[in-house]
């Protein structure tokens, strides 16, 4: 069987062509073949409508795929696939029916799960870190919190919640954030974060550079006022970290688990499967998950 998996960011889009032996066989998932394109928020929501398709249009040409799962930022209605609310980086998204929008254009089931929400599905069903009550923070354009409640509930609507941590207040009166509000989590805690600190453009560049130390230890310190609150909040068993900054951990890992040590209640994990988890997670969702009106299901 094979799939197509979307991971729509506020930067980037991925999309892969993925296959699997079962749909409930885990193990069995296998990306066949990758591709990603600009975001392009600035152009405009009918601009970014245009790329997602085309980075579904790639592989839907070479395969026989009849589901689409899609992982998007934004808060989503997850029983309809409705975009509820997104920031500037999705402009015009906020209210737009983008699971309708996608079936009618290809004429396939399409899926649509938050961003966080997939990459967690991803670990923790196809990376094998369902165990207690895992977290994951995903660390790119912007922060993504998902969190599974309750490992016994059938995945779907409600088993795994979506947690605006990248929007709580951190510093009072801080940066603008694109939700709106200022001082939010995801303008410290996040490669747009790190840039801010920098005043550099190159996250690899700002984390391996010994004159940007101050912007990474920053950085650090921000991080671990976040973890404190999600253990504070949530009592999380372990936090698994994902996104495109962990692809860069050996610059930092070490350094935060270090001050992190007495400080955090719970286990840090690095992420197994890197910017590959929401890829994986929107399918497997897709395939397994519960999700109301997308399934057929009213």
């Amino acid at each position: 069987m094979r799939i197509v998996g979307v991971d729509i960011g506020g930067t980037g889009i991925k999309s892969a062509l993925i296959e699997c032996g079962a749909p409930d066989d885990a193990a069995s998932y296998r990306i066949i073949e990758r591709a990603s394109v600009h975001t392009d928020g600035k152009q405009g929501r009918d601009k970014v409508i245009d790329n997602i398709c085309v980075a579904i249009d790639k592989f839907i040409a070479q395969s026989d795929a009849s589901i689409i799962g899609v992982g998007s930022a934004g808060d989503i209605d997850d029983t309809c696939g409705v975009i509820t609310f997104a920031t500037d980086a999705l402009p015009g998204f906020t209210g737009l029916e983008l699971r309708e929008l996608l079936a009618e254009r290809f004429g396939k089931r399409v899926n649509l799960v938050n961003d966080a929400v997939a990459a967690l599905v991803g670990e923790a069903y196809v990376g094998n870190s369902l165990k207690g009550r895992p977290m994951m923070l995903t660390l790119g354009t912007g922060l993504g919190c998902a969190m599974i409640e309750d490992i016994s509930k059938p995945l779907g609507s409600g088993s795994i919640e979506n947690i605006r941590l990248g929007h709580i207040e951190l510093h009072d009166g801080g940066r603008q954030c694109k939700c709106g509000l200022k001082g939010c989590a995801e303008q410290y805690v996040s490669a747009t974060g790190l840039k801010l600190n920098a005043g550099m453009d190159r996250v690899e560049e700002i984390l391996s550079s010994d004159k940007s130390r101050a912007a990474v230890r920053e950085f650090l310190a921000d991080f671990k006022s976040v973890l404190e609150v999600a253990c504070d909040r949530y009592s999380p068993t372990n936090i698994i970290i994902g996104g495109g900054v962990v692809e860069m951990s050996q610059y930092w890992w070490d350094d935060l688990v270090s001050i992190c040590d007495k400080n955090i209640a719970c286990k840090l994990v690095k992420a197994k499967l890197g910017n590959r988890a929401a890829l994986l997670g929107s399918v497997f969702a897709a395939l397994n998950g519960r999700y109301g009106i997308q399934n057929g299901i009213y």
